[in-house]
Formats: C-alpha cells, sequence, structure tokens
C-alpha cells in the first residue's frame, strides 16, 4: 500500500516538473532587450572579453527596450602569502567593474559587480600567465552574465 502510494507521488512529482513551464534565465534566445551602445574604460583584456560576451545583445530585431551602457574596469592581482624566500604563493585576482546603464526612457542606473578567485603560483612563469589569462576570461564571462541578469530585471 505505501509502495503504490510513493509510486504514485513520484509519477505526479515527475509529470508535474516535466510541464511547470521552466525556462532558462538567461536564454539569449528570449530576450525583451538590445544594446544601442556600449563603451568601456579601464582594463583592456576585461573589457575585449565583456564586449565579445554582451555582443549577441546588439541586434535590436523586434525588441522594446533599449540601453547604453558604459563598462569601467579594473583589475588587481595581489600577493596573499609568500614562501619562506619571499617568493609569491598565492596571489588573488579580482575584477571590478561599475556599469552606468541608461535605457531608452532616460532612466539611468548605476552597479558595481566585483568577483574574485584565488591563483597558485607556479614554477613555470608561462604556464602561471597562461592561468592567469583563463581565470580573467572566467571572472569576465561572470562579470558579464551579471549585466545581462541586471538588463533583463
Amino acid at each position: 500500500m505505501i509502495n503504490n502510494f510513493i509510486k504514485i507521488l513520484v509519477l505526479f512529482s515527475l509529470i508535474f516538473l516535466n510541464s511547470c513551464g521552466y525556462t532558462p534565465l538567461l536564454n539569449s534566445e528570449k530576450t525583451n532587450f538590445y544594446i544601442n551602445n556600449l563603451s568601456f574604460e579601464g582594463d583592456r583584456k576585461v573589457n575585449n572579453y565583456i564586449s565579445n560576451n554582451l555582443r549577441k545583445y546588439k541586434d535590436s530585431g523586434d525588441k522594446a527596450k533599449s540601453f547604453d551602457i558604459n563598462v569601467t574596469s579594473e583589475y588587481y592581482k595581489t600577493v596573499t602569502n609568500r614562501d619562506d624566500n619571499k617568493n609569491p604563493k598565492n596571489y588573488n585576482i579580482k575584477a571590478k567593474i561599475i556599469v552606468k546603464i541608461i535605457s531608452n526612457d532616460g532612466i539611468e542606473k548605476n552597479r558595481t559587480f566585483e568577483r574574485s578567485m584565488a591563483m597558485s603560483a607556479q614554477t613555470n612563469k608561462v604556464t602561471e600567465k597562461e592561468m592567469e589569462k583563463k581565470y580573467k576570461k572566467d571572472l569576465s564571462d561572470s562579470l558579464s552574465r551579471d549585466i545581462v541578469f541586471l538588463l533583463q530585471n
């Protein structure tokens, strides 16, 4: 009796979850906005990564809302601790952006987003530079998602 009840409960749960109408929030195919003007100041590489991620939102199509966006970025790499010989052992990598958004109806928003990661020092400096480049791209991708999320809401 209890076994049949559990089977029925699981069946109804699966049916309910399958037909609940869930769609991803950051689905770029169904955005209700486009970016009219996009300008950058600050760290060039962070700005390039963000620009590449936001490029797909520049197409106006039939979307009603348009935004002018100014992004000011900063990038920091600080040593968090050192070994006995005073060589860097770990780093903290931080990317910070200040976003100024002006909508087509004149409403202005200013937001600051910040992301950071820990990175360990490598004996091979070429490997360390490649890791730093990858981490910088990951931080910029995350900041780009923050901007898109802000524009959608």
